[in-house]
């Protein structure tokens, strides 16, 4: 082939190139009037990647435009002049390059936000993020997402979970699953924290096998000072936190928990690993052998280690959180809690269902009432308990000890009930029905209760006091709901004279309250039918007898009480 032709082909060729480009315009809409917009992409008049080298201009308070000579297809992305600052066009965990394969593609773009400054709101989101700078990472610093518990308060303290990968799916599942079982009606672990790590990338080329580095060289270590001497200071200063803190790995991630386990100044109290390795083996040959003598030899406050092995995954994966097991199960430490379990899944679908039962793990200790034999063991052991597991100052509720009441009606261990109410007054956690306040138990509830461990003479005095409090703090439903135990309990101390008083008095009240729905016949019935029987019975009250007995008489009908022959030979 001769020069010519040679040289006439790459005639051709540079020929081509140009007819290729076109100029185009693009535009972009913009969420603030003072933002500045560079635009970088695939090709040299895009700044190949550049996130700084092609600055947009401003034509008014929110649109930029740039015209450039474009080859097709082209693909680019909106940043404020670093890779941190990255326009968001779709969602923050979707945002792909955009592209442009012909002249006749979409040219106007909408920023929504930054992702060094995202507008949660504004991207549809119900978590927080902020970009945090750094002097440790690469790129400067690392956009973070944070979960606060729906009924956030920052005069409580809460545990704080931290995943790393957060710009893929783990995060959300992780928030779904924290959220729902902490919630109503569940409540089965505390509210939690969840603050998730997006590694993002740097000149196009993503931060997050240099953030895992699972060989724990210079990149990975600086991301640990990131974690430890950054980020947890940041969340601790900025929200109400307990000191409890968990990491969640997955494959990187987990194994890269493995080096911040071995730290002297590990912040962690639980590591989540699924599907871990010891790839780093490669590098640090001892890391397994490390691992189980920190396992063995820890002697800190009360630590929660789980790994996930999936059946689907890869060999060594397998084999590692075998090894785990296996170290632990050697030289078994109580100060460490440690579980593994193995899923018929593959090395991401193993996610969802590993971190629930992780989630679970950690916070086993979380609420278990059963360890707690009496109410005293409860009082004195139970709040202590919860602070040095999981930091919590504890708030009882009702259902932390109404299953002693089961244990009480066993034991009839009055003193046990009279401390036990003396709690639940100070702690003022039983809701009450006509206050709609929280505070003691009423005085109707206290007397069940006192009648059904034969406590009678206590019992009899919270009756009457009931009876003084209805519409006060004594529900009429609840009063004459239980009125057979107020009947029976002064029949058994003896004291006819006060239960007649009773009788009067309820029955004064419901001839002119509201005590059901329904009305109350039913009620004023059964009333008139004690007071006169109470009397014929005790001789006592005769007045009062004669006239309940002819309003049984006048106002009969079929009843479980008594039949109108009946009534009619009562002799008063």
């Amino acid at each position: 082939m001769n020069k010519r032709i040679i040289v006439l082909k790459i005639m051709l060729l540079v020929s081509i190139m140009v007819f290729g480009q076109e100029k185009q315009t693009i535009k972009v809409i913009v969420p603030n009037k003072t933002d500045e917009v560079y635009i970088t992409g695939n090709q040299e008049v895009l700044g190949n990647w550049n996130p700084k080298s092609l600055k947009m201009e401003k034509i008014s308070d929110y649109e930029r435009s740039i015209t450039v000579d474009l080859t097709y297809p082209a693909e680019f992305k909106f940043t404020q002049g670093d890779w941190n600052s990255e326009g968001i066009i779709r969602t923050l965990n979707n945002n792909p390059n955009q592209k442009l394969e012909s002249s006749e593609s979409k040219n106007i773009f909408i920023i929504k936000g930054w992702s060094n400054a995202i507008d949660g709101t504004a991207l549809g989101l119900d978590y927080q993020v902020e970009f945090l700078p750094s002097k440790y990472v690469i790129g400067g610093g690392r956009q973070i997402k944070i979960v606060l518990p729906i009924n956030y308060d920052p005069n409580k303290k809460y545990p704080v979970f931290y995943i790393t990968d957060s710009e893929w799916r783990n995060f959300e599942v992780a928030k779904n699953y924290l959220e729902s079982m902490s919630g109503d009606p569940y409540g089965i672990i505390p509210e939690t924290i969840l603050v998730g790590i997006v590694h993002g990338s740097n000149n196009g080329e993503s931060n997050r096998n240099k953030d895992l580095d699972v060989l724990y060289e210079e990149t990975g270590q600086q991301f640990k000072n990131f974690l430890f001497q950054e980020l947890i200071p940041h969340i601790n200063e900025e929200y109400s936190t307990s000191g409890f803190n968990v990491m969640i790995g997955h494959s990187n991630g987990a194994e890269y928990n493995h080096y911040l386990f071995l730290e002297e100044d590990n912040p962690f109290r639980g590591f989540i690993s699924i599907s871990t390795n010891f790839y780093g083996k490669r590098k640090n040959k001892d890391v397994d052998t490390r691992m189980g003598n920190t396992m063995k030899n820890y002697a800190g406050d009360t630590f929660y280690y789980f790994v996930a092995n999936a059946k689907y995954d890869s060999p060594d994966r397998i084999q590692a959180g075998d090894d785990y097991e296996n170290m632990y199960n050697k030289d078994p430490n109580p100060k460490l809690q440690f579980q593994k379990k193995f899923y018929e899944k593959g090395h991401n679908s193993v996610v969802p269902p590993a971190l629930f039962d992780a989630i679970s793990f950690v916070y086993k200790d979380y609420k278990q009432l059963e360890k707690y034999k009496t109410f005293y063991d409860l009082r004195d052991n139970y709040a202590k308990d919860m602070k040095d597991l999981y930091g919590l100052d504890i708030e009882y509720t009702l259902s932390d000890v109404e299953s002693l009441f089961s244990q009480i009606f066993e034991t009839k261990d009055k003193k046990q009930l009279d401390a036990l109410y003396a709690f639940i007054e100070k702690h003022k956690i039983f809701p009450n029905g006509v206050t709609q306040e929280k505070g003691g138990v009423d005085a109707m509830n206290q007397g069940n209760i006192y009648y059904h461990i034969g406590a009678y003479e206590t019992s009899a005095l919270k009756f009457e006091e009931a009876l003084n409090q209805i519409n006060i703090t004594v529900e009429p439903m609840v009063y004459f709901g239980n009125f057979d135990f107020v009947v029976d309990c002064f029949k058994n101390i003896n004291d006819h004279k006060t239960l007649m008083e009773i009788l009067i008095q309820s029955r004064d009240f419901a001839a002119s309250n509201k005590v059901y729905d329904d009305g109350n016949k039913e009620i004023l019935l059964k009333l008139h039918y004690l007071i006169a029987t109470l009397s014929a019975e005790h001789n006592i009250s005769k007045e009062e007898g004669e006239k309940a007995k002819q309003y049984c008489i006048d106002n009969y009908y079929q009843n479980k009480l008594f039949k109108l022959e009946e009534m009619k030979q009562l002799s008063i």
